[in-house]
Order: C-alpha cells, then structure tokens, then sequence
C-alpha cells in the first residue's frame, strides 16, 4: 500500500495529458481512465515520471465494467482518490456516478475537478457528490481572436485545469462562453 497520494484522470489520454503529468510531478500516483492501451503507453513515455502512471483500461460506457476496474484500483491503492479530474462525454451519463458511488466511502476531503463542455454551462446540472466532496466545475469554453472564434487547445485546457487545482476555483470556465453566438461551430 502506497503513501503516495491518489489521483484519478478520466480522459488522461487525450487532452488531460498535461494534467497527468503535472499531477505526477506533484507526487501522485495517476490512475487514468482510457480505452487505448497504445495511446496511453505513448502518453507515458512524454512523462518526466512514467512510474507514476498507471492504466486503467476500460471503456467508461461500460459501467459494470467501470465499477469493477474502480473497485480494483481502490483494492491495490488501499484507498479512495484525493483527487479526481473527470472528462466524461454526455454519452456516458452514468459513468461518473458510478466512480462516485464507489469513492463515497472516503472519510477525508478529497477534490472532483469535474470538467464539462460549453453547453453544459447554460444547463447547470445538479452532480451529486459524496459529502466530504470539494466539487469543483470547469466548463471549457471558446476563444475569440479578433472576429474569429475556435475551440480552445489541449495545452490551454490542461494549463486552465491545473489553475483549477492550484487556485481551488469553485467555478471556472477556460476561455469565454460569450457572445455564445459567436462560438465556433
């Protein structure tokens, strides 16, 4: 059992590479949630800390299966996450209930940096979290340059997250959500 601290990344493999690699530099074990076992291998070979990384390979749509490969990462860790980063698409509305369900036995505060798309902003869906839960909501907006918009990048999506974890932002949004007409499509 390690004493290392404990973070879990969903979508580590994509545009939470950073983070990963930020929160292994900073002392964490980093479980991350992915579906490619290529993708992930090639994400930990950029790492200044690969034996902090560690796979947990399953498709979160899967959620028996999710729970399952939670439940064992849990098991070989001892404990609960300190902290969770979470990118879930909408298509998988109960993936992150299911993560939730199996951390909630955590007696100490530990933080869920939930990450969520633009529109999700407008919506403000009611998350459940267990109570010694420090819920933290990022909402990844857009960037305007001069008369143009675009989506923002993976560099600046992982830099505005790791702000998240450094400054503890109740609610943040990474880039701007206005003129929502202007968004790119």
């Amino acid at each position: 059992m390690s004493k290392d601290l404990f973070a879990l990344v969903i979508g580590g493999t994509g545009m939470l590479e950073k983070v990963c690699h930020f929160l292994a530099i900073e002392g964490y074990d980093v479980y991350v949630v992915h579906r490619d076992k290529t993708r992930f291998q090639a994400m930990q070979s950029r790492s200044t800390h690969p034996d902090k990384l560690f796979s947990i390979r399953v498709d979160y749509h899967d959620e028996k299966t999710l729970q399952k490969k939670i439940q064992e990462t849990i098991q070989i860790k001892g404990c609960c996450p300190d902290i969770i980063v979470s990118w879930i698409h909408n298509s998988a509305p109960n993936a992150l209930p299911t993560i939730l369900k199996e951390v909630s036995v955590r007696k100490k505060p530990w933080k869920l940096i939930h990450v969520q798309g633009s529109s999700s902003f407008f919506v403000k869906e009611n998350t459940t979290v267990p109570e010694v839960c420090e819920y933290r909501r990022v909402y990844l907006g857009f960037v305007l340059e001069n008369e143009n918009a675009r989506w923002l990048t993976h560099e600046e999506i992982a830099n505005g997250i790791i702000k998240v974890i450094h400054g503890d932002y109740k609610e943040t949004v990474i880039g701007t959500l206005k003129p929502w007409n202007k968004r790119p499509s």
